[in-house]
Protein backbone atom coordinates (compact mmCIF):
# COMPACT_ATOMS: atom_id res chain seq x y z
CA UNK A 1 0.00 0.00 0.00
CA UNK A 2 1.95 2.66 -0.95
CA UNK A 3 -1.20 5.97 -1.39
CA UNK A 4 -3.00 6.16 2.27
CA UNK A 5 -5.38 9.04 3.69
CA UNK A 6 -4.15 10.58 7.58
CA UNK A 7 -6.45 10.23 10.42
CA UNK A 8 -7.20 12.41 12.99
CA UNK A 9 -8.68 10.05 15.82
CA UNK A 10 -10.90 12.18 18.73
CA UNK A 11 -11.71 10.01 21.87
CA UNK A 12 -9.58 7.43 22.85
CA UNK A 13 -12.46 5.29 25.02
CA UNK A 14 -13.07 1.82 24.44
CA UNK A 15 -13.84 2.21 21.02
CA UNK A 16 -11.11 4.45 20.17
CA UNK A 17 -8.72 2.06 22.34
CA UNK A 18 -9.98 -1.09 20.47
CA UNK A 19 -9.88 1.03 17.00
CA UNK A 20 -6.12 2.06 17.31
CA UNK A 21 -5.48 -1.99 17.66
CA UNK A 22 -7.63 -3.04 14.97
CA UNK A 23 -5.37 -0.48 12.94
CA UNK A 24 -2.20 -1.24 14.36
CA UNK A 25 -2.96 -5.12 13.14
CA UNK A 26 -3.80 -4.37 9.61
CA UNK A 27 -1.87 -1.29 8.80
CA UNK A 28 0.02 -2.33 6.53
CA UNK A 29 -3.59 -3.05 4.11
CA UNK A 30 -5.10 -0.16 5.38
CA UNK A 31 -5.68 3.19 3.07
CA UNK A 32 -5.20 5.26 6.09
CA UNK A 33 -2.88 5.95 8.92
CA UNK A 34 -3.97 7.65 12.46
CA UNK A 35 -1.94 10.35 12.77
CA UNK A 36 -2.92 12.20 15.71
CA UNK A 37 -5.13 11.38 18.52
CA UNK A 38 -7.25 13.41 20.99
CA UNK A 39 -9.06 12.89 23.97
CA UNK A 40 -10.43 15.21 26.43
CA UNK A 41 -9.92 12.95 29.62
CA UNK A 42 -7.24 11.21 29.28
CA UNK A 43 -3.63 12.90 29.40
CA UNK A 44 -0.92 10.93 27.17
CA UNK A 45 0.40 9.13 30.54
CA UNK A 46 -3.36 8.12 31.35
CA UNK A 47 -3.65 6.79 27.42
CA UNK A 48 -0.63 5.28 28.18
CA UNK A 49 -1.18 3.09 31.40
CA UNK A 50 -3.95 1.94 29.40
CA UNK A 51 -2.47 0.47 26.74
CA UNK A 52 -0.13 -1.53 29.24
CA UNK A 53 -3.09 -2.83 31.88
CA UNK A 54 -6.35 -3.66 29.70
CA UNK A 55 -7.49 -6.63 30.16
CA UNK A 56 -9.03 -6.85 26.78
CA UNK A 57 -6.98 -4.91 24.12
CA UNK A 58 -3.60 -6.40 24.29
CA UNK A 59 -0.49 -4.05 22.46
CA UNK A 60 1.81 -6.73 23.72
CA UNK A 61 3.57 -7.49 20.49
CA UNK A 62 4.52 -3.79 20.31
CA UNK A 63 6.74 -1.98 21.83
CA UNK A 64 4.85 1.03 23.31
CA UNK A 65 6.67 4.46 23.99
CA UNK A 66 4.76 7.88 25.26
CA UNK A 67 7.22 10.87 25.27
CA UNK A 68 6.80 14.57 24.95
CA UNK A 69 3.12 14.93 23.22
CA UNK A 70 3.57 11.75 21.36
CA UNK A 71 2.75 7.89 21.54
CA UNK A 72 5.56 5.39 19.45
CA UNK A 73 4.72 2.29 18.33
CA UNK A 74 7.26 -0.10 17.29
CA UNK A 75 6.51 -3.53 15.10
CA UNK A 76 8.44 -6.30 15.64
CA UNK A 77 9.34 -5.62 11.93
CA UNK A 78 10.87 -2.30 12.99
CA UNK A 79 8.33 -0.29 11.13
CA UNK A 80 7.59 2.77 13.63
CA UNK A 81 4.09 4.48 14.14
CA UNK A 82 4.55 8.34 15.67
CA UNK A 83 1.03 9.73 16.56
CA UNK A 84 0.54 12.69 18.38
CA UNK A 85 -1.47 12.84 21.33
CA UNK A 86 -2.90 16.11 23.02
CA UNK A 87 -5.46 16.18 25.98
CA UNK A 88 -8.05 19.10 25.31
CA UNK A 89 -11.53 19.95 24.45
CA UNK A 90 -12.86 19.49 20.76
CA UNK A 91 -12.90 23.34 20.52
CA UNK A 92 -8.71 23.52 21.28
CA UNK A 93 -7.67 20.22 19.30
CA UNK A 94 -4.41 21.46 17.62
CA UNK A 95 -4.26 19.28 14.58
CA UNK A 96 -8.13 19.87 13.45
CA UNK A 97 -8.12 20.69 9.23
CA UNK A 98 -4.59 18.35 8.96
CA UNK A 99 -6.39 15.22 8.87
CA UNK A 100 -8.28 14.31 5.20
CA UNK A 101 -10.74 11.65 7.40
CA UNK A 102 -11.72 12.93 10.93
CA UNK A 103 -12.96 9.64 13.20
CA UNK A 104 -15.52 11.21 16.09
CA UNK A 105 -15.00 8.48 18.26
CA UNK A 106 -15.50 10.11 22.06
CA UNK A 107 -19.19 9.61 21.84
CA UNK A 108 -19.71 13.37 22.68
CA UNK A 109 -20.60 14.71 19.46
CA UNK A 110 -22.98 12.79 17.72
CA UNK A 111 -25.00 15.86 16.76
CA UNK A 112 -23.81 16.78 13.04
CA UNK A 113 -23.61 20.89 13.91
CA UNK A 114 -20.90 19.27 17.08
CA UNK A 115 -18.57 18.20 13.64
CA UNK A 116 -18.89 21.31 11.78
CA UNK A 117 -15.57 22.49 13.27
CA UNK A 118 -13.97 19.14 12.50
CA UNK A 119 -14.55 19.79 8.62
CA UNK A 120 -11.89 22.89 7.71
CA UNK A 121 -9.01 22.52 5.62
CA UNK A 122 -8.09 19.29 4.61
CA UNK A 123 -10.73 17.42 5.95
CA UNK A 124 -13.36 15.99 3.65
CA UNK A 125 -15.66 13.84 6.03
CA UNK A 126 -16.39 13.03 9.78
CA UNK A 127 -17.42 9.35 10.85
CA UNK A 128 -18.97 9.51 13.65
CA UNK A 129 -18.57 5.77 16.19
CA UNK A 130 -22.21 6.02 17.09
CA UNK A 131 -25.81 6.49 16.17
CA UNK A 132 -26.39 10.28 14.84
CA UNK A 133 -30.29 11.24 14.00
CA UNK A 134 -28.90 14.22 11.60
CA UNK A 135 -25.96 12.86 10.16
CA UNK A 136 -25.71 13.26 6.16
CA UNK A 137 -26.21 9.43 6.20
CA UNK A 138 -25.91 6.18 8.02
CA UNK A 139 -23.84 3.93 6.44
CA UNK A 140 -24.08 0.22 7.49
CA UNK A 141 -20.98 -1.67 6.09
CA UNK A 142 -22.52 -4.79 4.20
CA UNK A 143 -25.70 -3.08 3.96
CA UNK A 144 -26.10 0.35 2.16
CA UNK A 145 -21.97 1.31 2.81
CA UNK A 146 -21.79 1.27 -1.39
CA UNK A 147 -24.21 4.56 -0.58
CA UNK A 148 -21.68 6.65 -0.01
CA UNK A 149 -20.61 9.91 -1.67
CA UNK A 150 -18.19 12.44 -1.58
CA UNK A 151 -20.78 15.39 -0.96
CA UNK A 152 -21.41 13.90 2.36
CA UNK A 153 -19.89 15.54 5.35
CA UNK A 154 -21.08 13.52 8.21
CA UNK A 155 -21.34 9.95 8.40
CA UNK A 156 -22.71 7.50 11.48
CA UNK A 157 -21.41 3.63 11.19
CA UNK A 158 -24.46 2.94 12.82
CA UNK A 159 -24.13 1.23 16.52
CA UNK A 160 -23.19 -2.48 17.88
CA UNK A 161 -26.48 -3.64 17.44
CA UNK A 162 -27.48 -1.90 14.06
CA UNK A 163 -24.53 -3.44 12.67
CA UNK A 164 -25.01 -6.68 14.49
CA UNK A 165 -28.87 -6.80 13.37
CA UNK A 166 -29.56 -4.50 10.23
CA UNK A 167 -27.17 -7.06 7.43
CA UNK A 168 -28.63 -9.96 9.06
CA UNK A 169 -32.24 -9.11 9.02
CA UNK A 170 -31.94 -7.71 5.20
CA UNK A 171 -30.71 -11.01 4.12
CA UNK A 172 -33.42 -12.59 6.07
CA UNK A 173 -36.13 -10.64 4.40
CA UNK A 174 -34.97 -11.34 0.96
CA UNK A 175 -34.52 -14.87 1.48
CA UNK A 176 -37.48 -15.51 3.63
CA UNK A 177 -39.77 -12.46 3.69
CA UNK A 178 -39.96 -10.78 6.73
CA UNK A 179 -43.30 -9.89 7.85
CA UNK A 180 -42.12 -8.65 12.31
CA UNK A 181 -39.27 -9.32 13.97
CA UNK A 182 -38.08 -8.82 17.41
CA UNK A 183 -34.47 -8.70 19.26
CA UNK A 184 -33.48 -9.10 22.83
CA UNK A 185 -30.12 -7.94 23.69
CA UNK A 186 -28.34 -8.47 26.66
CA UNK A 187 -26.00 -5.99 26.84
CA UNK A 188 -22.49 -5.57 28.71
CA UNK A 189 -21.16 -2.30 30.42
CA UNK A 190 -17.58 -1.28 30.77
CA UNK A 191 -16.56 -1.17 34.29
CA UNK A 192 -16.12 2.69 34.66
CA UNK A 193 -19.57 3.33 33.76
CA UNK A 194 -21.44 1.09 35.87
CA UNK A 195 -23.53 2.80 38.35
CA UNK A 196 -24.22 -0.16 40.24
CA UNK A 197 -24.36 -4.21 40.27
CA UNK A 198 -28.17 -4.96 39.11
CA UNK A 199 -29.61 -5.00 35.79
CA UNK A 200 -31.10 -2.08 33.78
CA UNK A 201 -33.51 -1.91 30.91
CA UNK A 202 -32.77 0.64 28.50
CA UNK A 203 -33.79 2.15 25.30
CA UNK A 204 -31.97 1.34 22.21
CA UNK A 205 -31.24 3.09 19.43
CA UNK A 206 -32.07 0.24 17.36
CA UNK A 207 -35.44 0.38 17.55
CA UNK A 208 -36.01 3.40 16.05
CA UNK A 209 -32.57 3.32 13.58
CA UNK A 210 -34.01 -0.36 12.17
CA UNK A 211 -37.10 0.65 10.61
CA UNK A 212 -35.69 3.98 9.18
CA UNK A 213 -32.86 1.40 7.58
CA UNK A 214 -35.07 -1.21 6.43
CA UNK A 215 -37.69 0.36 4.38
CA UNK A 216 -39.76 -3.18 4.25
CA UNK A 217 -39.00 -2.95 8.94
CA UNK A 218 -42.43 -1.20 10.00
CA UNK A 219 -42.14 0.69 13.10
CA UNK A 220 -45.10 -1.58 14.45
CA UNK A 221 -44.02 -4.78 13.99
CA UNK A 222 -40.46 -4.48 15.40
CA UNK A 223 -39.45 -4.78 18.91
CA UNK A 224 -36.20 -4.35 21.00
CA UNK A 225 -35.78 -5.36 24.12
CA UNK A 226 -32.03 -3.84 25.66
CA UNK A 227 -31.20 -4.71 28.70
CA UNK A 228 -27.36 -3.73 29.96
CA UNK A 229 -25.99 -6.07 32.65
CA UNK A 230 -23.19 -5.16 35.28
CA UNK A 231 -20.49 -7.49 33.53
CA UNK A 232 -17.27 -6.08 30.72
CA UNK A 233 -17.72 -9.59 28.70
CA UNK A 234 -18.82 -10.20 25.23
CA UNK A 235 -22.85 -9.61 24.60
CA UNK A 236 -25.86 -11.27 23.72
CA UNK A 237 -28.57 -10.86 20.19
CA UNK A 238 -31.34 -12.98 20.24
CA UNK A 239 -33.28 -12.36 17.27
CA UNK A 240 -36.91 -13.69 16.15
CA UNK A 241 -38.80 -13.28 12.62
CA UNK A 242 -41.57 -13.92 11.62
CA UNK A 243 -41.12 -14.95 8.32
CA UNK A 244 -43.69 -15.68 4.82
CA UNK A 245 -41.40 -18.62 3.96
CA UNK A 246 -40.11 -20.12 6.82
CA UNK A 247 -37.16 -22.40 6.13
CA UNK A 248 -36.87 -25.47 8.49
CA UNK A 249 -33.83 -25.23 10.72
CA UNK A 250 -31.53 -27.52 8.43
CA UNK A 251 -32.32 -25.22 5.62
CA UNK A 252 -32.06 -21.80 7.30
CA UNK A 253 -28.47 -23.51 8.54
CA UNK A 254 -27.46 -24.15 4.68
CA UNK A 255 -28.55 -21.16 3.58
CA UNK A 256 -26.52 -19.32 6.24
CA UNK A 257 -23.46 -21.15 5.46
CA UNK A 258 -23.76 -20.29 1.63
CA UNK A 259 -24.16 -16.72 2.30
CA UNK A 260 -21.33 -16.62 4.75
CA UNK A 261 -18.60 -18.44 2.33
CA UNK A 262 -16.51 -16.59 0.32
CA UNK A 263 -18.14 -14.08 -2.23
CA UNK A 264 -21.56 -14.52 -0.17
CA UNK A 265 -23.73 -11.61 0.96
CA UNK A 266 -22.74 -12.65 4.77
CA UNK A 267 -18.93 -13.29 4.10
CA UNK A 268 -16.83 -11.82 6.82
CA UNK A 269 -19.51 -9.76 8.76
CA UNK A 270 -21.42 -13.00 10.31
CA UNK A 271 -20.01 -16.16 11.27
CA UNK A 272 -22.16 -19.86 12.70
CA UNK A 273 -20.20 -22.59 15.02
CA UNK A 274 -22.06 -25.47 16.43
CA UNK A 275 -22.67 -25.63 19.85
CA UNK A 276 -22.41 -22.48 22.66
CA UNK A 277 -19.36 -22.99 24.65
CA UNK A 278 -19.62 -19.10 26.18
CA UNK A 279 -19.54 -16.01 25.07
CA UNK A 280 -15.11 -15.41 26.00
CA UNK A 281 -14.27 -16.91 22.66
CA UNK A 282 -15.71 -14.30 21.00
CA UNK A 283 -13.91 -11.62 22.70
CA UNK A 284 -12.08 -9.12 20.09
CA UNK A 285 -14.07 -10.85 17.10
CA UNK A 286 -14.04 -9.93 13.32
CA UNK A 287 -17.36 -10.54 13.10
CA UNK A 288 -20.72 -8.16 13.71
CA UNK A 289 -22.07 -11.25 15.23
CA UNK A 290 -21.95 -15.39 15.54
CA UNK A 291 -25.11 -17.46 15.39
CA UNK A 292 -25.34 -21.00 17.28
CA UNK A 293 -25.88 -23.51 14.91
CA UNK A 294 -27.50 -25.72 17.29
CA UNK A 295 -29.83 -22.83 19.38
CA UNK A 296 -31.29 -22.28 15.86
CA UNK A 297 -34.97 -22.65 16.52
CA UNK A 298 -38.16 -22.49 13.88
CA UNK A 299 -41.94 -22.75 15.42
CA UNK A 300 -44.65 -22.76 12.68
CA UNK A 301 -43.49 -19.48 11.27
CA UNK A 302 -41.20 -18.09 13.41
CA UNK A 303 -37.36 -18.72 13.48
CA UNK A 304 -35.09 -18.41 16.44
CA UNK A 305 -31.55 -17.16 16.05
CA UNK A 306 -28.96 -16.89 19.25
CA UNK A 307 -26.15 -14.50 18.79
CA UNK A 308 -23.04 -13.39 20.57
CA UNK A 309 -21.56 -9.85 19.77
CA UNK A 310 -18.70 -8.03 21.23
CA UNK A 311 -20.02 -4.57 21.65
CA UNK A 312 -16.41 -3.19 21.95
CA UNK A 313 -15.46 -4.70 18.58
CA UNK A 314 -17.89 -3.37 16.86
CA UNK A 315 -14.89 -1.27 15.30
CA UNK A 316 -14.47 -4.31 12.97
CA UNK A 317 -17.16 -2.72 10.56
CA UNK A 318 -16.15 0.95 11.93
CA UNK A 319 -12.36 -0.12 10.17
CA UNK A 320 -14.39 -1.60 6.96
CA UNK A 321 -16.56 1.28 6.83
CA UNK A 322 -13.32 4.11 7.14
CA UNK A 323 -11.39 1.59 4.58
CA UNK A 324 -14.29 1.78 1.81
CA UNK A 325 -14.29 5.12 2.53
CA UNK A 326 -10.94 6.31 2.14
CA UNK A 327 -9.98 3.79 -1.05
CA UNK A 328 -13.16 5.58 -2.41
CA UNK A 329 -11.55 9.04 -1.70
CA UNK A 330 -8.49 8.24 -3.31
CA UNK A 331 -9.73 6.49 -6.56
CA UNK A 332 -8.96 3.52 -5.72
CA UNK A 333 -11.22 0.11 -6.71
CA UNK A 334 -12.14 -1.48 -3.45
CA UNK A 335 -12.44 -5.02 -2.88
CA UNK A 336 -16.28 -5.07 -2.49
CA UNK A 337 -17.27 -2.35 -5.33
CA UNK A 338 -19.35 -5.41 -7.30
CA UNK A 339 -20.55 -7.36 -4.19
CA UNK A 340 -19.97 -7.22 -0.50
CA UNK A 341 -16.89 -8.62 0.65
CA UNK A 342 -15.69 -7.46 4.22
CA UNK A 343 -12.06 -5.93 4.30
CA UNK A 344 -11.33 -7.56 8.01
CA UNK A 345 -9.18 -10.31 8.53
CA UNK A 346 -9.89 -13.60 10.47
CA UNK A 347 -10.53 -13.25 14.12
CA UNK A 348 -7.20 -12.96 16.78
CA UNK A 349 -6.98 -11.65 19.83
CA UNK A 350 -7.38 -8.44 20.79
Amino acid sequence: MTETLNVGLNGFGRFGLHLLKYWLDRNEDTPWKIGWINDDSLSLQDAYRLMLQDDYVIFNKYKVYAEGDTLTFLQPNGRKHVLQYSNVPKDRIPWVGLPDLFFECSGKNTIAERCDDFLTGRTKQVLISATSWDADATLVYGFNHQDWRSDLRTISYGSCTVNGFVPLAEWFNAMYGVVSSDVNVIHNEARHKRGGETLLRKFCTLEKSGPQLLSWLAGDRFIVNYTVVPYSGVSMMDMRFRCQRPPTAEQLAGDLSVAMADGGPLAGIYDMDVADIGPEVYNCTAYSAVIIRNAIKVLHDEVYLQTYFDTENSVNRYYDLSTFVARKLLGQESRDDHKVVAFSQPMEAC
